[in-house]
């Protein structure tokens, strides 16, 4: 688990404790000591309470070093190295620990896992602090193919690491996955026996910083968990706390929140402060950081300020907030990843409930609400002190002190421990052995009044001289159960001393118990209020006693209430039980019965079994001897392929798990020992219940048969000679199992048939095996043996699912040991849709072969067997912990192969074809049947001679048919080719125009710095700061104008940039017809915006440049105003902000309201706002309203902005065009937009590795916001036309040609449909006259302030610089870049073109970019602008028609076209004819 904060851990000291060992004051289930901890008596602390600390460093480190969160003399705070999240939980869960921080993977096992614990904050974010780490030359992920990786199993590198395989389309099974623990990764680097490590700090900084140990190459960042946080894999740190201790304890755990909370709000609101990076809080956390990794003296404060940076620490808003649908679909993903990789077995929550139910954000509420994230760290209440003596220290192990080896204690009243002294840590890797001598009463107790350990990996086990297990004590409670072992009657088996001892250790007579303290090689490095750790042990004389404990009671006093160490059960019946209450079993539990038959037998009758499913696991052995685990002499010589002896193997009868109790009693004709193992997380079945184990047993002293009547073996099996002979795929002596359990042995037969279960899905953590003693046959040495799988459905591995399901072919030499022959597996095929069988080489793992069900495959022994002699051979089944869909299983059929080829056979496995069955071995056919197999031969030869002349014959009468129609199948064909060819040049005419326009300035970019900006007093159009004040009439503001600053190209704009400069983009709605803002109001909010911008950017304003559209787009000249609506993307992505200017205010003119809302709601406002957010992300785009400055998009919680998600639909906005039904005909302002589009998606596509979050926007919903068709109305019909159609997918498959080198993009085009962008009114234009062309290609202006649409044809007002405008320019260039020959044959004389050359008449004609006339009556143009600066120049750049005739009217625009950029634009003139705009055009 990836923690990159200080991992701060609230350790419970009177949670759950061991297992087995840990005792509790009732008969309940493990339940928290509620008795107050006596420790550190110099301080007077009544209760400890333990963080365990994981590496890294957060603004919490202040408290370790400080005591901040002590409240002497109630509370003190002990502090616990934890090595990963993975153990953190394991401890929280079992009790060990209050308090965790973890990843949020861990986090969401302990919920799927149903751990007693709930989410109560969010840390941190990771960034930098975690990643990929490789050495020099495996950057690429592609070079990531065959190496090897290590990583912490189940925390959030795992997880990271896996969803960065998928990202990057690299099969995990091409990568080796080493788990290991961080300090063993750092060894396994060093050595050089790793590629590369997905960890975090500090772990990762050591992979950085050290040159790889086989290669000597440096380590490079392959990436980091910002960057899979881009990609959607979003990651936390939690702080996680008991529920049983928030419950008795809330306050402890409201303080806690509310100094996580000040730390980080001190941290983020000033983190270059001297005391973040040189002063008092630098130097406190660095002390509690160096202390962690066990270096007291040295540490940087530099080296923490820059740690610091590498995490971001939310606020309490964003903490509350990950209790949402956004926090339940990241844990939800992260179980379906923990799902996939076997670490659950349960199937993942599909509601969110579960998920939410464990965040608890009540304390985070009370911090709110007392307003804590405000106080700064030294101000009341609670200020942080400086760091105290006692609490800059860490609990180490000290040379020299520990335990000896091995060692003999006679006295009656003996006293031993680990060998540490004081607060000193005890000594690592120790293995320490006392045995126990009983006196004279032949008895000896021992008791363990101390006890504190870093879980069940540091331990205190006892065994009995027999070495048996009695007990395991682990954890840090007290109250352990008394252990009494006695000197046993018959001499003790040799050697349990050297077993323990791991070593040579001579035999001691006399021994009633042996103790043996263990520990690992990690050390938790306490700090704080330092706890005594280790553990002392007392052993007493004691009278032999018989004491026969109650169901679910163990130790030898009975005093624990649940189930202890190995019990051997007496009597003729009764009940085991793995503790009293019904509620939860012990965590980490290994308790064992033996039961001896005494010449009967045994029945066990399951009456409850409630475990969690996979983790925790009843194994029912055949015999009394105890298996590895709970005998030390137990120990497996060589072993097979999973991980067990043959031997073992044959005696394992049955597996049990979950819930699912077998409905028939179990009955064995032998002693049997019965185990039951537990961890440390759940302590019974996910969803309730009851939990543990319960048995009810007898011994029946019956001669006879097993099963004496036919009832005995139910309905899935039937009694024949006192045995139960089970149906196919049943298990069990009564046939109780639909799936095989444990192992089967064969009677001595050379064929037979195999079913792994009866079921449609095999249950998980199956281990069966299946010994086949197979004759040998006088002659003929075994040579191998014939499979035939008829179902072979077993899990094969899909995506992120992962499997070690398989099937195992096992060759036994001895009677310990053997060869693995061959593995089945399920695979898939390359394209992954589809699995088949597969056989794998064991040693190289490598398939050497597929099969599908019904094949017949052949497993050779590595040498034939002597002949007549029997082999024993083993199939074995083994699968995980979960299956990601139902699987059935095999069913597989076997038959033994003579060594020279004869082949065993009888009704089950019959010859193949020309041979037959004699002996039961498969022989050539005789001659008889060899001749008459002849006959029949000649025969079927003259019937295929007949019926091959009757089709040549048929063949002929067709050719005539197939000849006639040829020829005209051919021009049909031809034809469809011509016409798919044109198709696939108009779709890539299409998309290639569309990209060309949106990548470079097509005309200057103007912009005014901001103090000039400001000084003008209103906005001046582009004319009046260009030129200056041309008369004494002009105002004194004009007279104190500043020229506008040019940039010809982005790079001028760079290098503006880097020189200091801060570009902002500005839009705003037209607040009136002849005037922009006639009353200053939106004038008044753009200088309040840029002074924030100013301040935001910590600039001043004279470096600040401001592009308007009304002073930075030329008005009055129209050739040069299109070519810079042209460039309005690229302007876009070139400023620093962009910000809308839409406070609430109303038209003068129309007297309508004009705020956000209304900017938002017209088609081409979206798209503008859509252009912008494509080309530079949503960071900086704002908007300016009454309340000042705001983000444009806010992120609501549940990760939709509704804004954005609104102006994303484009094309469900308002388009007068579509109000006014189109007259005319004319086209739609739709088919305008599609162009730019089309040239955004590409680049969003194109970058989508770099902006995945927008890319998934567009994605998702691509069907939705760029409809193939659009509803077209005009003149009362509506008719269907299209609109995209394919040119989506067009500009998709060309992007992702364009890495092919040489490749033509024009195959990967057939078969998709051109868009419309005016490709309908083009063709219509071919049948229409020259006057008629010019009306039907439309170029429409952008929105107005008034809420009215002012289009080309109408008002030439209408180009006026509004970023809307882009779309209509891009399409008219798009559309007619190749006009159709027609259109260049126009006449010299048209009413709609004025009197020009006639080459400005032709080019206008061949770039098809005249503008429609529609006819308006006089009067309903507006009366004279008054006299102001926009009325007394030439902003509207237009005329009266020397041709105009009385009722009606039209003006004159000048269109520049452009024809290439290495040309000058060709300039035309047409007319325009206005309409009135409404106010219904919002």
């Amino acid at each position: 688990m990836p923690h990159h904060s200080w991992r701060l851990v609230l350790v419970l000291a009177g949670a759950a404790a061991a297992t087995g060992g840990a005792a509790a004051a009732s008969d309940g289930a493990p339940a928290v000591d509620p008795a107050p901890r006596k420790v550190d008596g110099a301080r007077g602390c009544v209760e400890t309470i333990r963080f365990g600390v994981v590496d890294g460093i957060a603004p919490l480190s202040v408290a370790p070093a400080t005591a901040w969160l002590d409240d002497a003399p109630d509370l003190c705070f002990a502090w616990y190295r934890q090595p990963s999240g993975p153990v953190a939980l394991e401890k929280i869960s079992n009790g060990d620990l209050d308090f965790a921080t973890m990843g949020s993977v861990p986090f969401t096992t302990a919920i799927e896992r149903g751990a007693p614990v709930s989410a109560i904050g969010i840390l941190a974010i990771q960034l930098s602090a975690e990643g990929l780490a490789t050495r020099y030359g495996l950057q690429e992920p592609r070079s990531l193919r065959g190496s090897t990786i290590a990583t912490v199993r189940g925390s959030t590198s795992h997880y990271m690491f896996e969803a960065f395989l998928l990202e990057t389309g690299i099969d995990p099974r091409d990568v080796t996955l080493v788990f290991a623990a961080p300090k063993e990764i750092t060894r396994l680097w060093d050595a050089g026996a790793i590629d590369g490590a997905a960890c975090w700090t500090p772990t990762l900084d050591h992979v950085l910083a050290t040159p790889h140990g086989a290669t000597g190459t440096p380590a490079l960042v392959v990436y980091d968990a910002e960057t899979l946080r881009r990609w959607g894999y979003r990651t936390g740190v939690l702080l996680v706390a008991r529920d049983d201790f928030v419950a008795r304890l809330p306050d402890v755990a409201q303080r806690v929140v509310e100094r996580v909370v000040r730390a980080a709000y001190a941290y983020n609101t000033n983190p270059n402060s001297f005391d973040w990076t040189a002063g008092r809080y630098a130097d406190v956390v660095g002390r509690s950081f160096w202390l962690e990794l066990g270096n007291e003296t040295t540490f940087s404060r530099a080296a923490v300020a820059e740690i610091l940076t590498r995490n971001t620490w939310p606020g309490i808003l964003e903490q509350m907030g990950f209790r949402g649908t956004m926090g339940a679909a990241i844990l939800r993903r992260q179980a379906a990843f923990l799902f996939a990789q076997k670490d659950l077995a349960e199937t993942p929550y599909e509601d969110a409930a579960p998920y939410l139910d464990r965040i608890d954000i009540s304390f985070l509420s009370e911090a709110r609400l007392l307003q804590y994230e405000t106080i700064p760290l030294d101000a009341d209440p609670d200020p942080v002190p400086d760091f105290v003596p006692y609490a800059v220290r860490a609990q180490m192990p000290v040379p020299g002190e520990g335990c000896e080896s091995f060692t003999v204690l006679d006295d009656e009243n003996a006293t031993f421990d680990d060998g540490s002294t004081g607060e000193h840590a005890y000594a690592r890797n120790a293995n320490c052995v006392w045995a126990l001598r009983a006196p004279a009463t032949g008895c000896v107790a021992l008791d363990v009044p101390f006890l504190s350990s870093e879980g069940v990996r540091d331990r205190v086990e006892v065994f009995s001289a027999t070495g048996d297990l009695r007990a395991t004590f682990f954890g840090r409670r007290g109250g352990h159960p008394t252990t009494v072992g006695c000197v046993v009657a018959d001499a003790p088996p040799p050697g349990v001393a050297a077993a323990l001892v791991g070593g040579a250790a001579p035999d001691i007579e006399g021994v009633g118990l042996y103790v043996r303290w263990s520990t690992d090689d990690e050390d938790e490095l306490a700090m704080g209020a330092i706890e005594p750790v280790g553990f002392r042990a007392t052993a007493r004389a004691i009278e032999p006693q018989e004491r026969i404990c109650g169901p679910g009671r163990g130790g030898a006093l009975c005093d624990a209430p649940y189930c202890v160490g190995v019990v051997e059960v007496t009597g003729e019946g009764g009940v085991i039980k793995t503790q009293v209450a019904d509620d939860a079993y012990q965590p980490n539990s290994r308790c064992a019965w033996r039961i001896p038959a005494r010449g009967g037998r045994v029945v066990l009758d399951v009456a409850r079994l409630g475990l969690e499913r996979v983790r925790d696991v009843v194994t029912i052995y055949d015999g009394g001897a105890a298996p590895p685990g709970f005998n030390t002499l137990a120990r497996p010589p060589p072993v097979d392929v999973f991980g067990r002896t043959n031997e073992l193997s044959r005696r394992t009868r049955y597996r049990m798990s979950g819930t699912h109790a077998p409905s028939t009693p179990l009955v064995f004709d032998n002693d049997v020992f019965v185990t039951f193992e537990s961890d440390g997380i759940a302590n019974g079945p996910r969803d309730g219940g009851p939990a543990g184990l319960e048995i009810r047993w007898r011994r029946d002293v019956v001669d006879g048969d097993l099963c004496p009547e036919a009832a005995s073996c139910g309905r899935n099996g039937r009694c024949e000679e006192g045995v139960c002979v089970c149906d196919t795929g049943y298990y069990g002596e009564t046939c109780a199992f639909d799936a095989c359990v444990g192992a089967a042995v064969s009677d001595l037969a050379p064929s037979g048939r195999i079913v792994s279960s009866a079921g449609v899905d095999y249950p998980p953590d199956m281990n069966c095996e299946w010994f086949l003693d197979i004759p040998g046959r006088e002659g003929e040495g075994i040579a191998g043996i014939r499979l035939r799988f008829d179902r072979f459905d077993i899990e094969a591995p899909e995506g992120q699912a992962t499997t070690t399901d398989r099937a195992v072919v096992f060759y036994s030499v001895g009677p310990q040991q053997g060869s693995v022959l061959c593995i089945f597996r399920r695979v898939m095929s390359q394209q992954g849709q589809t699995s088949a069988g597969a056989a794998v080489d064991p040693a190289t793992d490598e398939t050497k072969f597929t099969f599908d069900d019904g094949d017949t495959l052949e497993v050779l022994l590595p040498e034939p067997a002597a002949a007549g002699a029997n082999v024993q051979l083993m199939l074995g089944f083994e699968t995980d912990a979960n299956n990601h869909r139902p699987f059935s299983g095999f069913d597989v059929t076997y038959g033994v192969r003579f060594h020279g080829g004869l082949v065993f056979c009888d009704e089950i496995w019959p010859c193949a074809d020309g041979e037959v069955c004699k002996q039961n071995g498969c022989v050539p056919e005789e001659s008889k049947s060899s001749r008459s197999r002849r006959s029949r031969r000649k025969l079927r030869q003259l019937r295929r001679g007949v019926a091959i002349a009757a089709l040549v014959f048929a063949c002929v009468m067709v050719l005539a048919l197939c000849v006639f129609f040829g020829v005209y199948a051919r021009r049909v064909v031809r034809t469809k080719d011509e016409l798919e060819t044109e198709r696939v040049r108009v779709v890539r005419d299409q998309v290639d125009s569309a990209r060309q326009w949106v990548e470079d300035f097509q005309a200057p970019f103007c912009v005014v710095a901001a103090d000039t900006f400001i000084a003008l007093g209103a906005l001046r159009p582009h004319e009046a700061l260009r030129d200056g004040p041309r008369d004494a009439d002009d105002d004194e503001c004009d007279k104190q104008h500043t020229r506008l600053e040019f940039y010809d190209s982005v790079d001028d704009v760079e290098r503006a940039r880097r020189g200091g400069a801060v570009f902002v983009f500005l839009s705003h709605q037209w607040l009136g017809h002849a005037h922009p803002d006639p009353a200053g109001i939106h004038y008044k909010a753009m200088c309040r915006a840029l002074q924030a911008v100013a301040e935001d950017a910590g600039v001043a304003l004279s470096a600040v440049r401001a592009w308007v559209d009304v002073s930075s787009i030329p008005q009055a000249n129209q050739a040069t105003q299109s070519l810079a609506v042209a460039s309005l993307p690229t302007f876009a992505s070139c400023v620093d902000y962009f910000i809308v200017v839409a406070p609430d205010t109303e038209h003068v003119t129309t007297g309508c309201g004009c705020d956000a809302a209304t900017y938002r709601k017209r088609a081409w406002c979206r798209a503008e706002v859509v252009a912008c957010w494509a080309r530079r992300g949503a960071d900086r785009m704002f908007v300016a309203t009454n309340r000042g400055l705001r983000p444009l998009f806010v992120d609501t919680g549940d990760g939709v902005d509704t804004y954005l998600e609104e102006c994303l639909e484009v094309f469900a906005g308002d388009l007068t065009c579509c109000r006014l039904q189109h007259p005319d005909g004319e086209p739609c302002d739709k088919e305008a937009l599609v162009p730019p589009f089309l040239g955004l998606i590409a680049e969003l596509y194109r970058d989508r590795k770099q902006r995945p979050e927008a890319w998934a926007k567009v994605r998702d919903r691509a069907d939705e916001l760029f409809p193939r068709t659009f509803s077209y109305e005009s003149g009362g019909v509506t008719t269907t036309l299209p609109l995209f159609g394919d040119l989506i997918e067009a500009i998709l498959r060309l992007v992702d040609s364009e890495g092919t080198d040489g490749a033509s993009p024009e195959p990967v085009l057939r078969g998709l449909a051109p868009g419309t962008t005016g490709q309908r009114h083009v063709a219509k234009a071919h049948r229409r006259s020259p006057h008629q062309h010019s009306r039907h290609l439309v170029a429409t202006a952008p929105h107005s302030g008034d809420g009215s649409t002012l289009r080309g044809s109408r008002d030439a007002g209408s180009l006026r610089g509004s970023p809307g405008v882009l779309f209509r320019a891009l399409s008219d260039r798009v559309v007619r870049r190749s006009p159709p020959a027609a259109l260049r044959e126009l006449p010299t004389a048209s009413p709609a073109v004025t009197e020009r050359s006639t080459a400005a008449t032709v080019a206008t004609a061949a770039s098809a970019a005249t503008v429609a006339t529609t006819e308006t009556p006089r009067d309903n143009w507006a009366s004279s602008p008054p006299a102001s600066p926009w009325s007394s120049t030439s902003l509207w750049s237009s005329s009266r028609s020397p041709e105009s005739k009385t009722g009606s009217s039209e003006r004159r625009l000048t269109w520049a076209l452009p024809t290439g950029r290495a040309e000058r634009p060709r300039v035309s003139t047409v007319s325009l004819q206005p309409v009135l705009p409404t106010v219904e055009d919002v």
